[in-house]
């Protein structure tokens, strides 16, 4: 039954893997026929051209030109500057340093002198130039393109459209992030609630605190690290610093997360990890600060902290599971190595491959990470709730008169206990003792259920006389109390 039980659990854990796989493609399917419906509101541009040995050559966009011109590459158009008055230009160049003018007018420069980018993060953004409204007849759009590798330029379309059209556009093309995102500080606020609730109920919730530590600061990193945020913001520099401290400090709640996981306390290396990652962040902005080490020559330290990170939590963990074989503790361990997979597909792509959607790897691994996460400890809290609610049955019964319903005589020198331990909280104090005259006659007479009946009635009666007042007790067979305290 057990085997059958576990298949049935494994083919339903494919499955649903499966629909999520399939409603993953069908969305991204959907949303680049969006995209496309965008792109066709944009129009193409043509007419390029390049000046090789004094002579005009047409050049193609959407593909890599080599070029030997001291290792720039400029392209020009006679008529976009007349045909498209006033619209956005966009490309993706920010990687070329790309200049852009229009006739001797610089309509556009790609700068990164406030907070110095890497090929990866120029890759991803896009390069957006007004094209004069007061273009004159006759006016060349100029593009320069610099600093390609080995004099080779991969060149990408170059559209025009109006601002509202572009703007969407670049939206449509971060959707899949803007969603996630949203995913992310959703999940976070749901997270800090529960833990709150809990908290005021006085169960676990430190767990609950942080997981929505760590989902806000990876929404911060995701946000502020994508196109969006450094194409609109204001202050790119700022947008930029604040993305590096958030990845730089975001493992810290998960190693938190893991130490208050079963007996994983025990494990100093989890508090040195923390040190290393407070420590990383504290000397890369001295180094920035008063060296002027730009911080993305500092990335690899904190992807290589990353690393080792998760490498130790996996090794730990799978010990601990060797000698516990803990249930949640095993859903916690998966959700690591999913999320260490995750992170070195999102390296591989971002330093071998340079690959600009490195990020939404590691945002797919990331959601995935948590949701295993929140499920252990939701399947944890209902195993605590269901624990406590016995325990809350088990001490009401063992304090309670199972024949009339009102306190015991365990309660009634509990009560006795505590007033004698905290004397000083109360004033006064006063004791009635009753017992029940003719009980052994009504036995003896109509039987022992009359009796009982007799005792109950009796329960009754003094409950509604001094239940308002104080306590009532039942301490023998025929014998109650009831208790005054004055505070």
């Amino acid at each position: 039954m057990d085997k059958k039980k576990r298949l049935i659990q494994l083919t339903e854990g494919i499955l649903l893997c499966c629909v999520i796989v399939v409603m993953t493609l069908l969305c991204i399917g959907i949303i680049k026929k969006e995209v496309k419906n965008t792109k066709g509101k944009l129009t193409e541009t043509t007419g390029w051209y390049r000046i090789q040995d004094n002579k005009k050559v047409q050049v193609d966009l959407n593909q890599k030109i080599k070029t030997d011109t001291q290792g720039k590459l400029v392209l020009y158009n006679d008529t976009i500057a007349q045909k498209y008055k006033g619209y956005l230009m966009t490309t993706k160049a920010a990687k070329y340093s790309v200049r852009i003018y229009a006739g001797d007018q610089l309509i556009y420069q790609y700068s990164d002198s406030n907070f110095h980018r890497n090929d990866q993060m120029k890759s991803k953004l896009s390069c957006d130039a007004r094209i004069p409204e007061q273009g004159k007849k006759g006016t060349v759009i100029k593009i320069i393109y610099q600093n390609g590798s080995n004099g080779i330029y991969d060149l990408d379309d170059i559209l025009v459209g109006r601002g509202d059209v572009v703007m969407g556009f670049h939206v449509q093309q971060e959707i899949v992030g803007i969603v996630m995102i949203a995913i992310m500080f959703f999940l976070s606020f749901v997270a800090l609630t529960t833990g709150i609730y809990l908290k005021h109920f006085k169960l676990n919730s430190t767990r609950f605190l942080n997981i929505a530590a760590f989902l806000a600061l990876s929404g911060i990193w995701f946000l502020s690290d994508s196109a969006l945020a450094q194409e609109y913001t204001s202050f790119p520099a700022l947008t930029g610093m604040i993305s590096f401290y958030a990845f730089m400090l975001m493992s810290v709640p998960m190693v938190h997360f893991v130490k208050n996981t079963l007996k994983f306390e025990k494990y100093k290396v989890l508090d040195v990890i923390n040190l290393l990652f407070y420590a990383n962040a504290l000397i890369q902005g001295i180094l920035n600060k008063c060296l002027k080490i730009h911080m993305v020559h500092m990335l690899f330290v904190t992807h290589v902290l990353l690393f080792i990170a998760v490498i130790t939590i996996v090794v730990l963990m799978i010990e601990e599971y060797r000698r516990t074989k803990d249930s949640e503790l095993k859903i916690i361990m998966n959700a690591f190595g999913i999320m260490a997979v995750a992170g070195v597909l999102s390296l591989c792509m971002y330093w071998k491959l340079e690959i600009p959607f490195y990020g939404t790897i590691f945002e797919v691994g990331v959601l995935i990470f948590e949701q295993l996460l929140l499920t252990s400890i939701f399947v944890n809290l209902v195993e605590q709730a269901k624990t406590r609610s016995e325990l809350e049955v088990y001490e009401r019964l063992l304090k309670e008169d199972r024949m009339t319903g009102i306190n015991n005589r365990t309660a009634f020198e509990e009560q006795l206990q505590d007033i004698e331990d905290h004397a000083q909280d109360y004033d006064n104090a006063a004791l009635i003792f009753m017992d029940v005259d003719g009980l052994k006659n009504t036995n003896d007479l109509y039987g022992h259920n009359a009796g009982d009946e007799l005792i109950i009635s009796a329960a009754l009666c003094i409950k509604n006389v001094f239940a308002t007042y104080g306590k009532c007790y039942r301490i023998g067979g025929m014998n109650f109390v009831c208790l005054f305290l004055i505070q």
